[in-house]
């Protein structure tokens, strides 16, 4: 791990929301490795500089690992008294969006049950945008390289997104490797919470309608409906 990389941003609230999500995150002490803020600057975060490559469809099971034990951690510590419903106060005037609000328009395609299962009960994680993009990875370690974005989720939610962004951009997963990754999670959130295989599908669904519009852009070559993966079964 050498040099610095820097990250700019054009709203200087959007820098100080990014660098106050990495500094929660770091403090989960989940054992997910993180690269080091070095500077807060008005247009700009800077880290240390991280090596490694972005995920392969095979190695969803090394994320899916990685962001149990994020999510498992981020319940335990703090959001085992949280809803999806209502902005969570995560200290050091951080504030957690409710998972319903960003959201409302899509959500209402979700079947009736599993809307409901989205209710006051529903045990809560975070979404962290987990587009493969924002995870580096070794030989050894999965590092997340990305803090832009944190909002209340239901288990399972952030997981959807690393697969239908996989899909997307590399193709079809075997879906062996999806129900191993789906698996692996479920193994770490168990304690607070896990996701069942029609919630998982559902949340792939939904992070489809918010993907699609950047599809051939970013990296995103191929469409979802071509390359969801439970449809080869």
């Amino acid at each position: 791990m050498t040099g610095v990389f820097v990250k700019p941003f054009t709203d200087p609230r959007r820098a100080a929301a990014a660098a106050a999500h990495h500094t929660w995150l770091v403090g989960l002490d989940s054992g997910v490795a993180m690269p080091h803020l070095i500077e807060i600057r008005p247009d700009a975060l800077v880290f240390d500089h991280v090596d490694g490559a972005h995920p392969g469809a095979g190695d969803l099971g090394r994320v899916a690992d990685a962001l149990g034990r994020l999510h498992g951690a981020a319940h335990t510590r703090y959001l085992h008294t949280a809803t999806l419903h209502t902005p969570f106060p995560a200290g050091r005037g951080l504030v957690i969006t409710d998972f319903h609000s960003p959201r409302r328009t899509v959500l209402e395609t979700l079947p009736a049950p599993l809307r409901s299962a989205l209710g006051p009960d529903a045990a809560v994680a975070i979404y962290k945008d987990a587009n493969l993009r924002n995870f580096l990875l070794t030989d050894t370690t999965v590092s997340i390289v990305d803090f832009d974005d944190l909002t209340l989720a239901p288990f399972g939610y952030d997981l959807a997104k690393l697969v239908v962004s996989t899909a997307m951009t590399h193709g079809r997963p075997d879906p062996d490797e999806i129900d191993h990754a789906l698996r692996t999670y479920n193994t770490h959130t168990a304690a607070g919470g896990t996701c069942s295989v029609p919630q998982f599908h559902a949340y792939a669904e939904l992070h489809h309608q918010l993907t699609a519009p950047y599809l051939h852009r970013n990296g995103y070559r191929h469409p979802w409906p071509a390359v969801r993966p439970w449809a080869a079964r």
